[in-house]
């Protein structure tokens, strides 16, 4: 984690301090998110850290699971305020920053440095029907109430409880296909080996080969020149020094920091949450611009951050699997323990999206397959993504609430 998200660690005392005192919603609203940023990371970095220490199988199996901890926890306090239509938003729009917003700067910033950067196209195409079986699974519950709807008017096929019904068994199946997404990415149940192709570019070997999950696993935070050369800085320091052999060689502090900073980051996102409705009424902000655009950039700013270095150091292989393993843990993961999460809080959260939603579920899986197919980005690539996803947040921030 860079030292930029450590110095966004004052807003959490900050956003405490404020509460206490009654500050105004605005202010709670933006130290929370500032405060929810690195604690977004500390949760990324424990977990990787555990991960050295539990073995590439488990290890990788918390990497996947504890990849989006950030968003579920600041997705039930949602749920407990009563804001489905918030929590709803921020699934969808994780999964369309992921791939506008973070694979669009990534590709930017890195071509902008490399001017064209290669990539095994195979690989990225499994990536791409990957997370389209995902998004298609997701938003089947709207696509039922919708064609019925259409099909038969005043009367949709599903409807109220029979829709919290639907949801509920596509979110278990969710939940089976992510048992089997973790067998065959983190464990490699019944995948084939297959050594780079001679001629092709990748990012150092690490995703020309037919197992697309164990770079999943580990590229959550790929190490970069700080990483590299932090140790030697804190050897001189016979205090940083320690620090930094305890926190790499002992099992209980980076379990102890991942409890604390989970339980951290639940009070804060309580903190946030409730005070997306008092804005709404202060200062007209749209409570689906909020789910839609902010929630999923605080929520995975530090794994952002990671892709988009990743593809500075040339390592466009990595950005991919960060973009499409994100989305494809908040589909197959995320959304429905949130949707079971719901049910038992006697929240429900159902998985109808709205029509915008899903055309732009159907959107990102056509653009992430499309940008597959010729195995290179360009920073021109780059650039139409991000405008893409600001017209988007532009639009929403602007539709009445």
């Amino acid at each position: 984690m860079t030292r930029w998200l450590y110095l966004l660690l004052l807003a959490v005392p900050a956003v405490f301090i404020a509460e206490t005192q009654h500050a105004s919603a605005l202010l709670l609203f933006v130290l929370a998110a500032l405060g929810l940023v690195p604690l977004a990371g500390l949760i990324g970095l424990a977990t990787e850290v555990l991960a050295e220490h539990l073995g590439h199988g488990i290890g990788g199996l918390l990497n996947a699971t504890f990849g989006n901890a950030a968003e579920i926890i600041i997705g039930l306090a949602a749920l407990g305020a009563g804001l489905p239509e918030v929590v709803r938003a921020s699934l969808a729009g994780s999964i369309i920053g992921n791939a506008l917003l973070v694979l669009g700067t990534a590709m930017l910033l890195g071509g902008w440095r490399h001017r064209r950067q290669l990539f095994s196209a195979r690989v990225a195409g499994e990536y791409a029907s990957m997370l389209a079986l995902a998004v298609i699974g997701m938003g089947i519950p709207s696509l039922l109430a919708t064609v019925g709807e259409s099909t038969q008017p005043g009367s949709a096929v599903v409807r109220g409880s029979q829709l919290h019904l639907l949801s509920i068994g596509v979110a278990l199946v969710l939940l089976v296909c992510y048992v089997a997404y973790l067998a065959y990415s983190v464990f490699g149940v019944r995948t084939v080996r297959e050594e780079p192709v001679a001629g092709t570019e990748t990012a150092k070997g690490k995703a020309g080969m037919a197992v697309v999950a164990h770079e999943l696993a580990y590229a959550q935070v790929p190490i970069g020149e700080d990483d590299l050369v932090a140790p030697q800085r804190t050897q001189g320091r016979c205090f940083f020094g320690s620090i930094y052999t305890l926190w790499h060689h002992s099992l209980w502090l980076p379990l102890l920091v991942l409890a604390g900073v989970t339980a951290v980051t639940a009070f804060v996102s309580e903190i946030l949450v409730g005070t997306i409705e008092p804005l709404t009424h202060q200062v007209g902000l749209n409570p689906f611009f909020v789910g839609l655009i902010i929630i999923p950039i605080v929520g995975n700013a530090a794994e952002h951050f990671s892709a988009i270095t990743s593809a500075m150091h040339d390592h466009m292989e990595i950005s991919l699997a960060i973009t499409a393993g994100s989305s494809i843990q908040i589909a197959l993961l995320a959304a429905p323990i949130l949707v079971l999460a719901g049910a038992l809080m006697g929240s429900p959260l159902d998985l109808n999206f709205s029509l915008l939603e899903v055309s732009l579920f159907a959107l990102v899986a056509f653009l992430y397959a499309l940008i597959s197919l010729d195995g290179e980005s360009t920073w021109l690539e780059g650039l139409l993504l991000c405008a893409f996803y600001l017209i988007l947040a532009v639009g929403t921030f602007f539709t009445p609430s």
